[in-house]
């Protein structure tokens, strides 16, 4: 898992909004997870339902045997309905599910790694010709793949790039913010049971501030 900021997520929504359906919904996953602080798990099955008066609504999908379920709630800001908005809009199939694949369905773990790497290979290969390149070599190799052929091994340098990062880095990033910001619910915006566990594993902040004693 890498460290990644809000300056990072932004620009690659901005572009996604502007591509194919798949993309655009990869992007848009990308910014609701990073407004809400959910986890990848929470975002790419998030139903419909979930959308209330009061925000945006989500059962926890992680917890210890014995915790009981908890509910996260993000209550409604201008820039969280916009998201939603997007994600809703120019659908080629009704689904229930706000981030659907092309059949209407919530992604599969595997599936959205696909598409979700796809994606960032397009967005950096605009600025990065030597990403572009193995883009371009990665769709050559699965196209001979599906007719039966071989096809030349494609040396992956995506993953290292600097502008990489996946849909599990952003719930960091987004806790980060609001710790950073010094809100506070910021650790009810984590969620977690044990504020510990929020600053050993989610807390990416190179400079603690703090005033002086007097």
């Amino acid at each position: 898992m890498r460290t990644v900021t809000r300056a990072e997520i932004v620009p690659f929504y901005l572009w996604a909004i502007h591509q194919q359906q798949a993309y655009r919904t990869i992007g848009v996953a990308a910014m609701f997870a990073y407004l809400t602080g959910f986890r990848a798990a929470e975002v790419r099955p998030f139903h419909m339902s979930g959308l209330t008066d009061a925000g945006v609504r989500v059962a926890s999908a992680k917890r210890k045997k014995g915790e009981v379920k908890t509910i996260k709630l993000r209550e409604w800001s201008p820039r969280l309905r916009v998201v939603v908005e997007r994600a809703k809009r120019e659908r080629k199939v009704a689904s229930i599910y706000l981030f659907p694949n092309r059949r209407g369905q919530a992604y599969s773990k595997s599936g959205w790694a696909s598409v979700w790497q796809d994606a960032m290979y397009a967005y950096i290969g605009e600025f990065d010709a030597a990403i572009a390149r193995e883009f371009e070599a990665k769709c050559k190799r699965e196209a001979a793949q599906r007719r039966g052929a071989k096809g030349d091994e494609v040396l992956l340098k995506l993953v290292e790039h600097p502008a990489y990062f996946a849909l599990s880095d952003v719930r960091p990033a987004a806790i980060t913010a609001k710790l950073d910001a010094r809100d506070a619910d910021a650790y009810d915006f984590a969620a977690h049971a044990n504020t510990a566990t929020t600053h050993k594993h989610y807390d990416r902040r190179k400079v603690r501030r703090a005033s002086a004693t007097e």
